[in-house]
């Protein structure tokens, strides 16, 4: 069962009433959209974006099974796209649009794609596999020594970038690495470790090829600033990140909206609470910004 992260503190910088219309930017398993449907009731809609087409299709049935298709219209849409569909759909000056970014405990544990470390799945780690054409297995298999050191740096701040890599190209020669499992033992062996971590030592490189691969970093900058301009005056977004990428680029895009005349609603970053973290561990990393369209505006 997922749980969503800082669900009540979404909830409250939305700020929904009945009637409102929402855009949810990353519906996952519902959570967040699902919740925010009760406040919105009976008249208010969702527009839903889920980019993954496994949790596409299993969340439109369930939508489907309890009659909630009319109040939530789903989309396998990427957020990149969400100008286009939010004006196709008749979702302009929506009162707020929310982001939980980055892949589902399901994605780790269940979507076969090698996401995560340690498994004997395939390395492949899209998203989408109908919209993005690259593997993690091209990647680590063919990109030269230079190319994947600089992922590695770009993408998940690896400080050991250089001497992974090199160890990558140096063991694909003698065989091609095809599983999760085989590029977790290859990035063990080569780092470096001092004393113990809770993380795993391979942690920010999946990290990095997965954001890669996905274009995580620039869909998510295209999405926040077309997003502003689907909000009403006095309209909410709030973001939720679990990395810190993708965390540099909300500031960056907040911080630009601010000069145009955007207030901040998150002087300092939400975080759950020590009650939360321990319920649902996932949530440990969470930070929850939002901002509001002045009402002027």
């Amino acid at each position: 069962m997922h749980t969503s992260a800082l669900l009540n503190e979404t909830i409250k910088y939305l700020n929904p009433e009945s009637g409102d219309k929402f855009i949810d930017a990353t519906f996952g398993f519902g959570g967040h959209s699902s919740e925010l449907l009760k406040h919105i009731e009976p008249d208010g809609k969702i527009l839903a974006f889920e980019w993954d087409p496994v949790l596409f299709k299993a969340m439109k049935e369930e939508l489907s099974m309890k009659k909630t298709t009319k109040k939530i219209v789903l989309k396998n849409k990427n957020f990149k796209h969400i100008k286009k569909i939010s004006i196709d759909e008749g979702f302009t000056n929506v009162k707020g649009v929310m982001f939980d970014l980055g892949v589902s405990t399901w994605h780790y544990k269940n979507s076969g794609r090698g996401f995560g470390f340690g498994k004997d799945e395939p390395l492949d780690m899209r998203i989408n596999p109908d919209d993005i054409k690259m593997t993690a297995f091209e990647v680590v298999n063919y990109f030269s020594e230079k190319e994947l050191t600089e992922v590695f740096r770009t993408y998940g701040e690896e400080r050991q970038s250089s001497q992974i890599a090199q160890e990558i190209v140096k063991r694909r020669k003698i065989k091609k690495i095809e599983t999760s499992e085989d590029l977790s033992e290859i990035i063990v062996s080569s780092k470096r470790t001092r004393g113990r971590s809770r993380k795993n030592p391979a942690t920010k490189i999946f990290m990095a090829l997965r954001t890669f691969i996905n274009g995580e970093l620039e869909n998510l900058q295209q999405g926040l600033k077309d997003s502003y301009n689907l909000i009403q005056p006095g309209g909410r977004i709030v973001i939720l990140s679990f990395q810190g990428l993708e965390d540099v680029i909300i500031k960056k895009v907040f911080k630009e909206l601010k000069k145009s005349g955007a207030n901040v609603l998150t002087k300092n970053v939400v975080r759950p609470v020590f009650s939360e973290m321990k319920a649902n561990p996932s949530s440990r990393s969470a930070k929850l910004r939002a901002l509001m369209k002045p009402l002027n505006e």
